[in-house]
Formats: C-alpha cells, sequence, structure tokens
C-alpha cells in the first residue's frame, strides 16, 4: 500500500468516524497530503485523493466560519488556491490533472472571491482587488480552455 492510499484511508476513517468537531485531524492530514496527491501521473487514487483533499480543505473553512475565525477560513482558501495554482504551473503533470486542478481552481476563486466581498472590514476589499488582479495574471501564463480526455490508470501498488 502507497502513501496515498493510506492517506486516503485515514481520510475516510476521519469521515465514517464523524467526529466532525475533531478538526484537528482532518487539518493535520490536509496539511501532510502525500506528493503523490499533486502528480505528476493520473491515476484512479490520485483523483479521488484530490477530491478528499478539497473536500477537508472545505471542512475546515466552514468550520472556522462557524467558530467566527475568519483568518482561519481564508487561509483554507488560500491553501487550496497556492495547491491547485502549483499543479497548475508544473509542466511535468499529467495535463488531465493539470485541466481538472483548474476547474477547480476557478471553483475556489470565486469562494476567495465571495468571502472577501461579505467582509465588513475595508482591508477584506483590497484582498478581493489583489485577488482579482493576481488570478487574471495567472490565467494569463496558464490559460487552460480545452481539456483532454482523461485516461485513468490504477496506481501500481
Amino acid at each position: 500500500m502507497n502513501q496515498l492510499d493510506q492517506w486516503q484511508q485515514q481520510v475516510s476513517h476521519w469521515h465514517k468516524v464523524r467526529k466532525h468537531d475533531q478538526v484537528e485531524t482532518l487539518a493535520r492530514l490536509i496539511n501532510n497530503a502525500p506528493s503523490e496527491l499533486w502528480g505528476p501521473e493520473l491515476s484512479i487514487e490520485q483523483s479521488q485523493g484530490l477530491g478528499y483533499w478539497l473536500d477537508g480543505c472545505a471542512r475546515i473553512y466552514q468550520h472556522h466560519l462557524e467558530q467566527g475565525n475568519t483568518a482561519g477560513a481564508y487561509s483554507y482558501l488560500c491553501l487550496a488556491q497556492a495547491r491547485l495554482e502549483s499543479v497548475v504551473c508544473r509542466a511535468e503533470v499529467d495535463q488531465n490533472i493539470r485541466c481538472s486542478c483548474c476547474r477547480k481552481l476557478e471553483q475556489i476563486m470565486v469562494l476567495i472571491f465571495e468571502f472577501c466581498k461579505k467582509q465588513p472590514d475595508p482591508k477584506w476589499q483590497v484582498e478581493l482587488q489583489n485577488q482579482i488582479e493576481t488570478h487574471v495574471k495567472f490565467l494569463t501564463h496558464y490559460p487552460f480552455n480545452e481539456s483532454p480526455i482523461p485516461v485513468l490508470k490504477p496506481s501500481a501498488n
């Protein structure tokens, strides 16, 4: 069993025991995801793992929002943004992974924009403008309009 399989089992276990108040455990898993999650090869396990990872980020984001921890919530949106951008930028990563991450990045960016708009402190409007400008620059360097047809391979165990 490889690191990605072990990590997925740990995330699945966290979901099964339904201890959603134990966000620290999930945060450790999210912050220590295995490198295989980010490519370079596309596999069924990698694709599923990326979904688990993003779901974990979303759950931690939501937990921090419910606790009134604005900075903590925003940090997990930015973590997702940074990881996805990193994958999109890496030429050695399978193009299907890069395209998938680009689509997921668009969803994260919408959440970031909405989050910043809702904050009453004027510093968040500055942050919103910075995020928009930075994302536009990113898209000019890494335009992904067409996605190839994925060929999913099982990972070698």
